[in-house]
């Protein structure tokens, strides 16, 4: 299955309205989009960007300066899209349902803050209703080897099946072709938000972490956690 994952962030102005309307659009593809297969949407069970919007704008440290302080906040909405084939995506990407729906994300999301992955996934549908997604997406720093990759690839999935709540977890490089995407996906699921909580805590995932720090542009990693398919 190929997945098309898009992580948004709000604008400053998004009202509680803009934000609902925004939820119904993502959920809107899975009939208006004959190719999509599966969807799942989500915003933040984690306050999102909100400590990030609590500051001004003008007060705010700018992500090209603030790789010491790691990501700067979350992100505020989450969609994944399935397709069966790059064909299935292609016609995704043409239909005019997605282009109605991306000018109006782009009016209460901050466009240049979106965050892309495309990624191939095999098995049933990454997909469980009711059920807690973790997303977080990187872009390798520019001095990373090929070894330093693969090491925090293979950090990342000896934890599958390690940690107590996390119910799977895969790790994914980027085959979409747009400048702006991201590199690499890490995309795991839970039982409850408590179980996504104390995997964030967890020692293995902590030392992923770290390991992923210093070979990525940690500043302008993207995350979130939210409930599946339920807006």
């Amino acid at each position: 299955m190929l997945r098309h994952t898009a992580l948004f962030m709000w604008r400053d102005t998004t009202d509680e309205n803009g934000k609902l309307v925004a939820k119904k659009g993502l959920a809107y593809l899975a009939y208006g989009c004959p190719s999509v297969r599966f969807v799942d949407f989500g915003t933040d069970l984690n306050g999102g960007s909100s400590p990030l919007l609590e500051v001004k704008p003008w007060d705010r440290t700018p992500l090209w300066d603030a790789r010491g302080e790691g990501p700067p906040s979350r992100f505020d909405m989450a969609l994944h899209l399935d397709f069966d084939d790059q064909a299935g995506l292609d016609d995704y990407n043409k239909d005019d349902v997605h282009h109605e729906v991306a000018v109006y994300n782009v009016s209460v999301c901050r466009p240049e803050r979106t965050a892309r992955v495309d990624w191939w996934y095999e098995g049933p549908a990454r997909y469980e209703r009711g059920g807690i997604r973790s997303t977080t997406l990187y872009l390798w720093s520019d001095e990373a080897t090929d070894a330093q990759k693969e090491d925090v690839r293979r950090i990342y999935r000896d934890l599958d099946g390690r940690v107590p709540g996390l119910g799977s977890l895969l790790v994914a490089d980027n085959v979409g072709t747009l400048r702006t995407d991201y590199d690499l996906i890490v995309d795991a699921q839970f039982e409850s938000n408590e179980d996504a909580r104390a995997f964030e805590d967890h020692d293995g995932h902590r030392e992923a972490l770290e390991l992923a720090a210093g070979t990525t542009k940690y500043e302008w990693t993207a995350r979130i956690t939210h409930p599946m398919a339920s807006g």
